[in-house]
């Protein structure tokens, strides 16, 4: 299916480049015509500007500079082969202006176009810089939810071993039942971490401080149920 799309993009585009390749190629001929019937007196070069304009349709500059180098020879050479008339200085002079017209033309519209994909480009590079910019901010926001959750985990699970020390000092020893429930915290913590590392999609939750961390139960039920599916 793309292959196709593409084949008609560049089958539409090529019939596009022949069309304007056309009507430049007739609209010059029609003008270097027109400049042969009139005597020289006439500026009959002038009208070659359209040409150098419409070529500017064109994506390529070589097309453009084209143009006016053979806008620029028929000029010369209806200087040539049209008919006399009018004083010579004044003949000189128009053709003159002619090719001046056709250069200044091409020159600025060139500049123009040059300046126009060089703003395109810029626009552009500022947008992927500010995606990089969004990026990274995401990136450090889910470090620190992913660190203020990892510090809420491991600071219950030292409370808690905090209690067994001081029953131990009070007592110089633990109960079973304490060192059943340490087992217990031990691996709890340690499950909870694992789910952290292993989470397949993000959930934030506010912790009871206020800020931002990562729901990683739910993040994990998420995660399994989109492997499942």
């Amino acid at each position: 299916m793309m292959g196709r799309i593409a084949k008609k993009f560049c089958s539409t585009a090529n019939r596009a480049t022949v069309g304007l390749y056309s009507i430049c190629g007739l609209l010059t001929a029609a003008i270097l015509l027109f400049d042969l019937s009139v005597p020289l007196g006439v500026a009959g070069g002038v009208p070659y500007i359209v040409v150098v304009l419409i070529s500017l349709k064109s994506s390529k500059n070589g097309f453009t500079i084209l143009v006016a180098i053979s806008c620029s020879i028929l000029t010369v050479v209806g200087f040539f082969a049209s008919t006399e008339g009018g004083e010579m200085w004044k003949v000189l002079l128009n053709r003159f202006l002619a090719l001046f017209a056709i250069w200044v033309t091409a020159v600025l519209a060139l500049i123009q176009r040059s300046k126009e994909r060089e703003l395109v480009e810029e626009k552009l590079r500022a947008l992927q810089t500010g995606r990089e910019l969004e990026v990274q901010e995401e990136r450090v926001k889910l470090l620190k939810a992913t660190m203020r959750t990892v510090h809420d985990i491991v600071g219950n699970f030292l409370n808690n071993m905090q209690l067994f020390r001081l029953e131990a000092e009070e007592k110089n020893t633990l109960q079973p039942e304490s060192l059943e429930l340490m087992d217990s915290i031990i691996h709890d913590t340690s499950a909870r971490l694992k789910k952290l590392g292993d989470l397949d999609t993000i959930r934030e939750k506010k912790m009871p401080c206020g800020s931002t961390g990562i729901d990683y139960e739910q993040s994990t039920s998420d995660g399994l149920n989109h492997q499942k599916a």
